[in-house]
């Protein structure tokens, strides 16, 4: 069921990204499917998403990280490049940002709105489920997407709107071992 779910989201995303309409369509679902996550986590917390959410969402990440890295040219061993998924997604799923840069260099993703984010804080007052829907489900689908490229690569959240700051900041990094 988690591939199944990881494949539905990835194709749905190509055909938004090739059918501007359906962008709508697939915010509303994503808006649907947060509802859903948000009565999961508000009967049983965290270990809720455990055994569903963040495996499938991680599925998601990996499944489409192949297509994305052929889609973009990425270069697997440029932290930017392999966060460049953001450049794909967020003009798809209602996100806005930019890039800037680290003092130390990194490049860091910075989203100024997002429509899930939004939809978070309709569906639920739990700030701590909001924050842990971003630093598990959204870590999880990033941090597999970089990664099933480079396996060096790493996805830092240093700051999030669900958690009231004014932006999210996801910092890409390649850490060698």
């Amino acid at each position: 069921m988690k591939t199944l779910f990881a494949y539905y989201l990835h194709y749905s995303i190509i055909l938004a990204h090739h059918i501007k309409p359906l962008r709508k369509v697939l915010q509303a679902g994503n808006a649907l499917l947060i509802k859903l996550v948000v009565r999961q986590y508000e009967r049983g917390g965290l270990k809720t998403w455990q055994s569903f959410w963040i495996p499938a969402f991680a599925k998601f990440g990996r499944s489409r990280a192949p297509y994305l890295a052929k889609k973009m040219a990425i270069d697997v061993n440029d932290p930017k490049s392999l966060g460049s998924y953001h450049d794909y997604e967020d003009p798809i799923l209602g996100v806005e940002g930019h890039w800037e840069t680290t003092e130390s260099g990194h490049p860091v993703r910075v989203e100024t709105a997002c429509v899930v984010c939004d939809a978070l804080k309709a569906a639920t007052e739990s700030k701590q489920c909001r924050a842990d829907f971003c630093r598990h489900v959204v870590a999880a689908m990033e941090q597999n997407t970089g990664e099933a490229l480079n396996p060096d690569y790493r996805v830092e959240i240093h700051d999030l709107m669900t958690e009231d700051a004014e932006v999210c900041r996801f910092v890409h990094k390649i850490e060698r071992k």
